[in-house]
C-alpha cells in the first residue's frame, strides 16, 4: 500500500486530491478500501455484498483514463457504497426483503449509473431496514457501541462511513432515513429537494415522499459528492439568517438541547443572524406523516407486489393499519401537507435556513421498543422521525451535519440543495 494511503481512506477530499496529484492511483485506493472492508465488515455487518471485481475494474479504468489524458470525472479515486434498495449491477437488489432475495439488478439505477459516469468506484451494497420501512437497521452493528442503533433505514451506509469503509455512500429518505442514521453514526447526509434526483431503479416505498441522496463523513465531503452528482447551476449566496422553533427544541433530550445551544452561539459568532420562528406543531406533523405513509405504502404493495409476498413485520403492520384510514382522512392529510409546505416556503424566503437537531436524542438503544421524546413515550420509529419527516412532506432539501459532537439538521429553500451545506459548522 502507498505509505500515505492510510491517511486518506476516511476523507473523500483527501482521496480525491491524492488521485488528482498522482500521489495514489485509484486502484491503490480501492485495494486498500476493499482490504479494510474485508477486515472490518464481519464485525459491523454494514455491507450486504462486496463488489471486489467490478470495483477494481472501475478503478483501473479511472487510472487508464488519467494516464491517457482523458477526463476521469470528479469522483474518480473515491470508493462509494450504495444502499441495497437501489439497483446496482452486479449486486442483488432485494431491498433487504426475503421475497426479493433472488432478484438481481439488470441495469443500474439512475444514481448508480451517475456515480460510475463520474468516475466513482462502487465497492458494494449496504444493508437497509427491510423494505426501508424502519429506522433501526437491526442487522448492522454500530461501530462505536454494539448496544446502540445505527438508525435507518440507511443504517448500513451510515455505519460503513463511520467505520471508514467508504468515502461516500448513497441512501434513501422517506421520513428521515438518510438524516437519522447520519446523526446516530456521527456522519453527514443530504435529502435533496423532492424530485430533483431521479428515483429510477430505487425500490419504492411512498411515492410522494421517497428521495435518494448522498452521505459522507463530513460536511465538506458531502458537498464534494453532492455537487458532483447534481451541480447547482444557479448558486446562491451562503445563508446569513438562521431560524429555529423553540417548541421543537424543547422536545429534545437535555444533552441535545445543550449541543444545539452551543452550535447557535458559534453560528452567531461567525456573523449569522439568529431568530425564532414557528414551524408546524410536531404532533400535527406526525399525524399527517402516519396517514400518508401508511396509505401510499399500502397502495403500492397491493397494486405492484404479488399477493402473499413475505413482507417484514413493519411492512405488514403498515399495510394493516392503512385499512383503518378513510379516504377522507387521507385527503385531509394531503391538504394539511400543502398548508405546511406553503408555511415552510414562506419561512425560507430570502435565503433564510431553518435549523434543528436532526434527532431528539443523541443515542438510541438498539433493543428499545419505544423512546422518550420530551414528555412523551413514542414508538421507536416515530420517536426518531419526529424532527425529520416534515421536510420529506414539504420537499425542501435537508441535511444532517456533524456539529459540536452532535448533529444539526439544516433546511434550505426548494432547489437550493447547496444552501443546506454552507453553514460554517465545526
Amino acid at each position: 500500500m502507498h505509505p500515505e494511503l492510510s491517511d486518506i481512506l476516511t476523507s473523500a477530499k483527501a482521496a480525491r486530491a491524492a488521485f488528482v496529484s498522482g500521489a495514489a492511483s485509484a486502484e491503490e485506493i480501492a485495494r486498500a478500501m476493499l482490504a479494510g472492508i474485508a477486515r472490518e465488515n464481519p464485525r459491523i455487518n454494514a455491507y450486504r455484498e462486496i463488489l471486489d471485481a467490478t470495483a477494481l475494474a472501475e478503478a483501473r479504468a479511472a487510472d487508464a483514463a488519467r494516464a491517457a489524458g482523458r477526463d476521469v470525472g470528479p469522483l474518480a479515486g473515491l470508493c462509494v457504497a450504495v444502499k441495497e434498495n437501489i439497483d446496482t449491477v452486479p449486486a442483488h437488489a432485494s431491498a433487504g426483503m426475503r421475497f426479493l432475495r433472488d432478484r438481481k439488478a439488470w441495469e443500474d439505477s439512475w444514481i448508480t449509473a451517475r456515480l460510475r459516469a463520474l468516475g466513482a468506484t462502487i465497492v458494494g451494497t449496504t444493508i437497509s431496514d427491510p423494505g426501508a420501512f424502519g429506522v433501526r437497521t437491526a442487522e448492522v452493528v454500530h461501530p462505536a457501541d454494539p448496544s446502540l442503533s445505527v438508525g435507518g433505514s440507511s443504517g448500513g451506509s451510515a455505519a460503513a462511513l463511520a467505520a471508514g469503509l467508504c468515502h461516500a455512500a448513497i441512501g434513501t429518505d422517506t421520513g428521515g432515513s438518510i438524516r437519522i442514521p447520519a446523526a446516530l453514526c456521527g456522519v453527514a447526509g443530504l435529502k435533496p429537494t423532492f424530485g430533483r434526483w431521479s428515483l429510477a431503479g430505487v425500490w419504492p416505498l411512498v411515492p410522494s415522499l421517497d428521495h435518494v441522496g448522498p452521505m459522507a463523513r463530513t460536511r465538506e465531503d458531502l458537498s464534494l459528492v453532492a455537487n458532483a452528482l447534481a451541480p447547482d447551476l444557479s448558486p446562491r449566496p451562503a445563508a446569513r439568517h438562521v431560524v429555529f422553533d423553540p417548541d421543537w427544541i424543547a422536545e429534545c433530550a437535555g444533552d441535545v438541547q445543550e449541543t444545539f445551544a452551543e452550535t447557535l452561539k458559534e453560528l452567531e459568532r461567525s456573523g449569522i443572524t439568529l431568530s425564532e420562528t414557528r414551524l408546524p406543531a410536531l404532533d400535527r406533523v406526525s399525524g399527517i406523516h402516519s396517514t400518508i405513509f401508511c396509505v401510499e405504502t399500502a397502495a403500492f404493495y397491493r397494486g405492484s407486489v404479488f399477493p402473499g409476498a413475505e413482507l417484514p413485520r413493519a411492512g405488514r403492520s403498515t399495510i394493516d393499519y392503512a385499512e383503518s384510514i378513510s379516504m377522507s382522512a387521507y385527503l385531509a392529510a394531503c391538504r394539511d401537507r400543502q398548508q405546511m409546505r406553503a408555511a415552510v416556503d414562506s419561512i425560507l424566503e430570502g435565503g433564510t435556513v431553518i435549523v434543528s437537531p436532526a434527532t431528539a436524542m443523541a443515542k438510541a438503544s438498539k433493543a428499545a421498543a419505544s423512546l422518550d421524546v420530551g414528555a412523551k413515550r413514542l414508538d421507536f420509529t416515530y420517536g426518531l422521525v419526529r424532527l425529520t419527516c416534515l421536510f420529506d412532506h414539504t420537499g425542501h432539501p435537508a441535511a444532517a451535519l456533524p456539529a459540536n459532537g452532535g448533529s444539526l439538521q439544516v433546511v434550505a429553500a426548494r432547489n437550493d440543495d447547496n444552501g443546506a451545506l454552507t453553514l460554517p459548522l465545526v
